[in-house]
């Protein structure tokens, strides 16, 4: 009889335990990712946001993990953004240090076009255990359009120990001068693949040349960013955003795309779309000025626009003309 109250009692608490884990799964971490757009043109400032909630409630204290990768499949952004308060941790992995340094590893923060650009962190492992960590380094430039994105340590972080890495890349003698933003991060592995970041990212502020900027703000519940492509080599398709986000024993993740187009592009040498905004294409529009639907030097291609941007009104007119003109000399990248 003992066996069976006892074989009893245990079922019944494995049926608690698995409603507890329904409840749980049903009431979990939900983390939602969007741009503002589903298209942009090269040069447009694209926003990427969105709300991390737990049972339905915001979460003031996460951490979500921002990765864009461009068509060619090749990460161009990571972020490690905060929905609102930064909690103090103790992280399991944390930056302690990150800084813009020389070709000898001392800090500095002033640099030069063409000039060496160096950085050094210092990532420690508070756990019990030895841990398998990425951690990376993402750079904007002053104008907000992506510089560079680069690992910088990958391997394992022995319990209780502090590393230390440093590496250093060529600043392009064309840069945008002024205030320029470097993010570091510590990585499980990347939102692509399932990864989230251990702890918050550290940013370090340098100079090529003047200026100033800040990071952009965080708000509770929410996260995001923003940056600009380049309308001169910028990549053209689509692109891929993965978000996640470890929190309270649970990990969500998602992801969503964007693609970038060159506006004024409608010809080329074969007659089509070429990659580049130039006499071709103006000449197109120019010939077809003035017509409309039935009318003998009529082109749709060349109805680009019309009162509302980026939508044909029927006729080829002067918003049509300036707006290949407004782009001239702009150019893309294909994948």
């Amino acid at each position: 009889m003992r066996t069976l109250r006892t074989l009893i009692a245990a079922s019944l608490i494995l049926l608690a335990v698995l409603s507890l884990s329904t409840s749980l799964c049903t009431t979990g971490l939900d983390l939602s990712i969007a741009t503002n757009k589903p298209t942009y043109a090269l040069g447009e400032k694209i926003s990427i946001g969105g709300n991390l909630t737990l049972g339905g409630v915001p979460v003031s204290d996460g951490l979500v993990t921002l990765q864009v990768d461009n068509p060619r499949t090749e990460t161009t952004i990571l972020r490690t953004l905060s929905t609102g308060t930064i909690p103090p941790g103790p992280w399991v992995v944390e930056i302690t240090d990150f800084y813009t340094c020389d070709a000898s590893a001392n800090p500095k923060t002033n640099f030069t076009r063409g000039g060496i650009l160096g950085f050094t962190i210092n990532l420690k492992n508070n756990a019990g255990t030895n841990y398998a960590v990425i951690a990376t380094v993402y750079v904007q430039y002053s104008d907000n359009t992506p510089f560079i994105f680069f690992g910088i340590f990958t391997g394992i972080i022995e319990t209780g120990r502090t590393l230390n890495a440093t590496t250093s890349v060529q600043i392009p003698a064309d840069a945008p001068k002024g205030t320029t933003l470097a993010y570091a991060s510590v990585l499980t592995g990347y939102p692509k693949d399932n990864g989230y970041s251990y702890s918050p990212e550290k940013n370090a502020t340098f100079y090529i040349e003047t200026s100033s900027v800040g990071p952009p703000t965080e708000y509770s519940g929410n996260f995001g960013t923003s940056f600009h492509t380049n309308p001169y080599g910028g990549m053209l398709g689509n692109h891929t955003v993965y978000a996640s986000s470890q929190y309270s024993y649970y990990l969500a993740i998602n992801s969503t795309t964007f693609k970038t187009t060159l506006l004024g592009d409608i010809t080329g040498p074969s007659g089509t779309p070429d990659g580049k905004v130039d006499v071709r294409d103006v000449s197109r529009v120019a010939k077809a000025y003035g017509s409309y639907p039935g009318h003998a030097r009529w082109d749709a291609v060349a109805d680009i626009t019309g009162p509302t941007p980026m939508v044909p009104d029927g006729v080829v007119d002067v918003r049509d003309v300036s707006l290949v003109a407004r782009h001239f000399g702009e150019y893309g990248t294909f994948p």
